[in-house]
């Protein structure tokens, strides 16, 4: 699925290179890059420097530290990771990506995702990826999941493979983004099912999605795993909200 929308949009656009110069996906100014994204949108990609809180991926101040947010609430999170802030180009192109169809911001994203994982070696003794599934009317709408094509690029990477089977959402939800902190949790509470039970069971599991904000959704996703009988839950997004 990963490699047919790439190769769709890859020959999508050297098509349309022919016709037009080729133009950032961000800002519209001329650009070069293998990307999509021209040299000074791609400066504006701002990474978290390490440390980083274990159970949200934000800036901390110490090692292993907790930050004040997360130190107030239950996590089911064993670690959770993350590589950018959210905000200026890569908050313009996940929104790109994920509600415009954009794929082909798909190869920075995995390239930014990739270098996060080697400089913090992130992946030893995960046994499966497991993306943050959507609802199907949601998936039909949107013809994929983001965080699919997520984990399915970045399974090579990390050496684990991906299951997109036995991690349900099985209630339509409001959009996370469109709710304040209180009410995210009770958008998502039993949103999610464990379909198979044995194939879980004593797993590590990476969930993977594309931004961690307040961190409803990924830790109901966690809970639910835990549920199942998966040994720790770990999860890896590209930003933090």
């Amino acid at each position: 699925m990963v490699q047919v929308l790439q190769k769709s949009a890859s020959l999508f656009k050297s098509l349309l290179d022919v016709v037009m110069p080729p133009v950032c996906y961000v800002c519209g100014q001329s650009c070069s890059s293998k990307y999509g994204l021209c040299d000074i949108c791609l400066e504006k990609i701002r990474k978290i420097p390490p440390p980083y809180c274990p159970k949200c991926g934000r800036h901390v101040r110490t090692k292993d530290s907790t930050c004040h947010e997360c130190a107030q609430k239950k996590s089911h999170l064993e670690r959770a990771w993350s590589s950018c802030d959210y905000k200026d180009t890569i908050k313009e192109s996940i929104h790109l990506f994920k509600y415009n169809g954009y794929v082909g911001l798909l190869d920075v994203f995995t390239d930014i995702l990739s270098d996060f994982i080697k400089q913090n070696r992130i992946g030893e003794g995960i046994d499966l990826l497991v993306p943050v599934p959507i609802y199907s009317t949601k998936k039909r709408e949107r013809t994929f999941n983001h965080a699919e094509l997520l984990a399915r690029s970045l399974s090579r990477h990390m050496f684990a493979p991906v299951d997109t089977k036995n991690l349900k959402k099985i209630k339509w939800t409001s959009s996370q983004s469109e709710l304040d902190k209180g009410k995210r949790l009770k958008n998502v509470k039993d949103a999610f099912l464990a379909v198979d039970k044995k194939a879980l069971s004593g797993k590590n599991v990476m969930i993977v999605d594309d931004v961690f904000t307040t961190g409803a959704t990924i830790n109901e996703c966690a809970k639910t795993l835990l549920e199942s009988g998966a040994n720790k839950i770990f999860s890896l997004t590209l930003a933090r909200g």
